[in-house]
């Protein structure tokens, strides 16, 4: 009988294991897409029982806020709400002064608008979107108040309530039915990008010649910033988000650290390849691949903290045999081999190993116990990435938000348009909304093509469905059409924004207040107003286009660059830590790091490599400096310092020349001097490491080949 139930049991098996796909990827879409119906239609009938002008308001409020994760919700929710009383406070500042002058109302709106505009391009994520509230909420307040000044307090009030209601409903839907909670994604994260960093150390032979680790960084790039972004989010949650906040903060610092250290030791492996040095480069090898080893478990990697817990032990004990490994590698080196380039490598794999040996410590930390993790979250606050952004892009950001304010604005006074307020509403959301986007002209089509679906479903709503409501039951059915299938396009990525538009567009022109009024001529005439400014919204974008400008992206460039200035210069050295983060944040805003088959956006990508080498290891040297006896020769130091200064504030083929001859003299006059101790070897490791950087052909700063020494 068992035999026979064999064969049976095979479909049942299928069965079972596709439901649990299923709950996995597709049940989660549906809950989420339900859950913004839901909270729409609770949002719209309260505002319909407290009789407020426009239900929509709320509507719209509860689609852009409720997003698939609670703790998200409750971000967007918070900045949403401080960005627009901000908006309602200046609104009524701007009417109480200029409400007989409607020209200086605008003109003090422009320069909000660019003020605001600016401001999302500074700050990240959520208070990003703060402040793109704070500039459109001037519009959607205080336009109307211009036309009829003693209703601007009424307005506001209004606005404020129905956006109150909303944010209540979409938080209350979101957090009470099927939650889905931040610390899961945090957790899926942070697994995601332990695994795919320990697949790149198992799977790339250091030793082949090729690269193959610069699409990766590139990856780790965004999963930085992603990271963070969620942890920001997760402060609002609940309990365990806020526990391992600090944790997790201090991780994704970790993260950084390693995967730098990585690309360093990559770029040394390549150069050795180059330079025809296979003894040094295999010697290398032999040291490496116990640690590639060591970071696998039964051939693969750790795919949960618990795992990593067993990897942790691994990687302890390699570290610990480390010197033992590196002693007999040396032992087989020829005689006539290049050893400053083995040492280099053994003093980038020995930083390799112990960053990844912390970095794995504070992954397993996560499946230890609660009292455990609460001790190590003591331990102090992690270096939080600041922010570095261009001053001038932000500058002509606020520009551009200002001028499609103006321009709209010009058209409505001249025309006597009766559509001018939607016009402008709509072109100054479209103009301030994606200006932190990287390809901001690419997304405002996609907002177009939402616009188009979204009017055809506001006619449909408005003129076929509405008509033939009878009581709340029926209007949800009407509404219902456009909110499913605009919630479910925004749960795809590549197709969010075109859900967002569909979004916008079809509520704004939801002909119900507390009674049903919808005009067909109002509604082709807003209608066109609607698309005639997201058009010159994207016209605008390309003429002021910030992310494919090339002179744009030669101010990126000088901007990494400045950051190895710094750290020659300052009186304080710049903290790795800052340095690796800032020169990644200044790629991700000037969208290089999401173009990376376009050439001229590489140039970007080869000067963040170079900046995070160089300026590393720029950063090391003086740390070693001085920590070092106090009789080693600094003014050859300080002097290599300077020339790698004045190579990064102009580069040039002199200025490279120069810093290499520098480097060779320090090196020249390190290997005279006296004692010989560790901190010496350290600093002749360091110095050659930029020697080779500075001499490697292939980099960003080479503009002909470097002249050979027995150190390059």
């Amino acid at each position: 009988m068992s035999v026979m139930s064999l064969p049976r049991s095979k479909p049942l098996l299928a069965l079972l294991a596709a439901g649990r796909d299923w709950l996995h990827a597709d049940a989660p879409v549906i809950a989420h897409v339900l859950k913004v119906l839901f909270a729409c239609l609770l949002a719209a009938w309260v505002s319909l029982m407290l009789e407020l002008d426009q239900p929509r308001t709320a509507m719209m409020t509860v689609t852009i806020v409720l997003m698939p994760r609670s703790g998200m919700v409750f971000a967007k929710s918070y900045y949403r709400l401080l960005g627009t009383l901000v908006g309602v406070f200046v609104s009524f500042v701007f009417v109480g002064l200029f409400a007989q002058e409607r020209i200086l109302f605008l003109v003090c709106m422009a320069i909000w608008i660019g003020i605001c505009t600016a401001g999302s391009m500074i700050y990240r994520n959520f208070q990003s979107y703060a402040f793109v509230l704070a500039g459109y909420t001037l519009c959607i307040v205080g336009l109307p108040a211009t036309v009829n000044p003693a209703h601007a307090f009424d307005i506001g009030v209004s606005r404020v309530t129905e956006i109150m209601i909303g944010l209540v409903c979409a938080a209350l839907v979101s957090d009470l039915i099927l939650p889905q909670r931040m610390w899961d994604t945090i957790l899926d994260s942070v697994r995601r990008c332990y695994g795919d960093f320990s697949d790149m150390l198992r799977l790339t032979r250091l030793d082949s010649g090729g690269e193959t680790f610069q699409p990766a960084f590139m990856r780790f790039i965004g999963d930085v910033f992603s990271l963070e972004s969620y942890r920001e989010s997760a402060m609002l949650e609940n309990d365990d988000s806020r526990a391992y906040r600090l944790i997790l903060g201090r991780l994704n610092a970790e993260f950084i650290e390693v995967s730098t250290s990585f690309h360093a030791f990559e770029r040394l492996m390549r150069r050795q390849q180059k330079n025809n040095r296979p003894e040094v480069v295999a010697a290398l090898q032999r040291i490496y691949e116990p640690l590639r080893g060591a970071m696998s478990l039964e051939g693969r990697s750790a795919r949960t903290e618990e795992e990593a817990v067993v990897i942790e032990n691994q990687m302890t004990a390699f570290c610990a045999d480390f010197d033992r490994a590196v002693a007999a590698a040396r032992q087989q080196l020829p005689p006539d081999a290049h050893m400053p380039g083995f040492e280099t490598g053994v003093d980038l794999l020995r930083r390799l190993s112990d960053e990844l040996r912390v970095y794995t410590t504070t992954y397993a930390s996560l499946a230890k116990t609660r009292a455990t993790t609460r001790e190590q979250i003591l331990e102090g606050e992690p270096p939080r990435l600041k922010m570095h952004f261009d001053p001038l892009a932000v500058a002509l950001a606020g520009a551009r938000g200002a001028l499609a304010l103006a321009i709209m604005a010009t058209f409505w006074i001249a025309l006597d348009w009766r559509s001018g307020l939607e016009a402008i509403t709509i072109g100054v959301v479209a103009s301030t909304l994606f200006a932190s986007r990287p390809s901001p002209a690419r997304t405002v089509w996609y907002f177009m093509i939402g616009a188009l679906i979204g009017t055809i479903f506001g006619y449909l709503t408005n003129f076929m469905f509405l008509p033939r409501a009878q009581g709340f039951e029926m209007l949800a059915l009407a509404v219902a059409p456009a909110i499913l299938i605009a919630s479910w396009v925004t749960t795809h990525a590549k197709y969010a924004t075109i859900g967002s538009g569909i979004f916008i567009v079809s509520l704004s022109h939801l002909g119900f207040n507390h009674a049903y009024n919808a005009d067909p001529v109002a509604f082709v005439n807003d209608a066109i107003a609607l698309l005639i400014a997201v058009l010159l919204a994207s016209v605008m974008y390309r003429l002021i286009d910030l992310g494919s400008s090339d002179w744009l992206r030669q101010r990126t460039a000088r901007a990494l660059r400045r950051l190895v200035v710094s750290a020659c210069r300052d009186t304080l050295a710049l903290r790795r830590i800052h340095l690796e983060s800032g020169a990644r944040d200044l790629v991700q805003r000037s969208g290089s790091a999401n173009r990376l088959a376009e050439p001229q956006d590489r140039v970007v990508i080869e000067w963040l490599f170079s900046v995070l080498e160089i300026g590393n290891a720029v950063i090391l040297l003086r740390e070693q400096m001085r920590e070092s006896d106090a009789t080693l020769p600094r003014e050859p130091l300080a002097a290599v310092l300077e020339a790698v200064a004045r190579l990064h504030e102009k580069p040039s083929h002199e200025n490279r020349l120069a810093a290499i001859a520098e480097i060779r003299r320090a090196f020249h006059a390190l290997d005279d001097a006296e004692p010989r101790d560790a901190a010496h070897g350290r600093l002749m490791t360091t110095l050659h490491f930029i020697d080779s950087a500075l001499s490697d052909e292939k980099s960003i700063l080479t503009g002909t080949p470097a002249p050979t020494g027995e150190n390059a």
